[in-house]
């Protein structure tokens, strides 16, 4: 989401400055994320009748999304409001509005890939949702078909349609009874799109600076001025409007303003593996196991598996358990390549998705005069990242008295109101 920003204001004219906190760029959500740009999973994770799973997961180690105990003191209000939206009228709302951002979203990054250039392993391959019971691929079908009335591509697939489209999905077929491909989507690996993008923004005179921490953001008299961030040189005072793109981290950035955001982290696993042995056997579409919440995707010789949920506050440590899930996983779904695949050797990550409690990222000004925020967008990060910014940036634009960017009539941007 700071790249993507920076890219964008730099586009426009603008002078901006990237502070990250971490010595290099993308080492947070970023880093080894599901590598799919998918306007096709557009739900808010708080569903209608997520109060029951949830609250069985507190006894669950195992459970698809997880709820620990030590976290309900930190989770109380944000919860309740989760759950609120969870209405099925609410939740569909957020969808639809995710939906139309996300697709611009995607529109947007494909032809910026192309303008510029961009090389990261992307394909226009669809990714296909596989269901096991004929109970959950009827509801999946419904809310699809929801959605292809607001533009969504998708076709259903049959066990042996699915073999037919790929070999390999021959195992997988046989515990399924059916599938959805949604022809929309594309496979991509988020951080090299993002390191890509960043040497385009620095072309445009945008400067980022590693290892550069925010220590507290600057006011006066209620307007936001600046920031006061540590360096590897040391403490300073930077003036100027500020953009939060933080992720999980922006509450703790905006609470001492009075400005209370609900954006908790809701942490994934993702276990990718050299699978340059595997040579045309190598899987050719991403998949989603939607009842175990885990993924499978090919990113040009390597295999990623990700997934799971867990509210588990900003730890970021591995849970041997989750990581074990997702090689059962693998082993069950292509039980003939994880045997090709080396698993010991295979690098293991765990990153946190910044959740909002409606469902809907937070884009465009604050309740602050000179503060923009840009951030809450929880599993759908790379996916909205070049439309957020450009909805962004018509906002500034907009207020800056220039002429902005023009949106799409499908996109409503009070939809995601950063002062809600």
């Amino acid at each position: 989401m700071g790249v993507t920003t920076l890219y964008e204001l730099a586009a426009r004219g603008h002078e901006a400055v990237l502070f990250e906190a971490q010595d290099a760029l993308g080492l947070g959500a970023s880093f080894a994320n599901g590598g799919v740009l998918h306007p096709s999973l557009p739900d808010p994770w708080n569903n209608p009748g997520i109060g029951g799973p949830l609250l069985r997961s507190l006894f669950s180690p195992t459970a698809a999304m997880k709820l620990h105990w030590r976290q309900l003191p930190s989770l109380a209000g944000w919860g309740l409001s989760f759950l609120r939206h969870s209405a099925p009228a609410k939740h569909w709302h957020a969808s639809r509005a995710n939906y139309h951002l996300a697709t611009y979203a995607t529109q947007q990054t494909i032809a910026l890939s192309q303008q510029l250039n961009l090389s990261f392993n992307n394909r226009p391959t669809g990714m296909m949702k596989i269901y096991r019971t004929a109970a959950a691929l009827e509801k999946a079908t419904g809310f699809a078909e929801k959605l292809a009335a607001e533009g969504l591509a998708f076709e259903p697939l049959t066990p042996s349609q699915m073999v037919a489209r790929d070999r390999q999905l021959a195992d997988a077929a046989a515990q399924a009874v059916g599938a959805l491909h949604f022809t929309g989507d594309y496979l991509g690996d988020a951080r090299g799109f993002l390191l890509a993008l960043a040497e385009q923004a620095k072309a445009k005179g945008a400067r980022i600076r590693t290892g550069s921490k925010v220590l507290h953001l600057m006011q006066q008299n209620g307007k936001v001025t600046g920031l006061r961030v540590r360096t590897p040189q040391g403490d300073e005072t930077v003036d100027g409007q500020v953009v939060l793109t933080a992720g999980h981290c922006v509450d703790q950035l905006t609470r001492p303003l009075g400005l209370r955001l609900p954006i908790r982290p809701a942490k994934g696993y993702s276990m990718t593996l050299d699978a340059s042995a595997l040579g045309d056997d190598m899987p050719v579409y991403p998949i989603v196991d939607d009842a175990r919440h885990i993924s499978i995707t090919p990113l040009g010789n390597r295999l990623r598996v990700l997934g799971t949920a867990e509210f588990a506050g900003a730890d970021t440590r591995l849970d041997a358990k989750r990581i074990d899930t997702l090689k059962r996983f693998l082993a069950d779904f292509y039980p003939q390549l994880a045997a090709k695949l080396d698993l010991v050797a295979a690098d293991l990550w765990a990153g946190l998705r910044p959740m909002s409690a409606d469902g809907k990222p937070f884009i465009g000004a604050s309740r602050r005069d000179g503060l923009w925020l840009n951030c809450g967008h929880g599993h759908l990060g790379w996916t909205m990242a070049v439309g957020s910014a450009k909805l962004l940036v018509h906002h500034i634009d907009s207020a800056l008295g220039q002429p902005p960017t023009e949106l799409p009539k499908t996109l409503d941007a009070g939809d995601f109101s950063a002062s809600r």
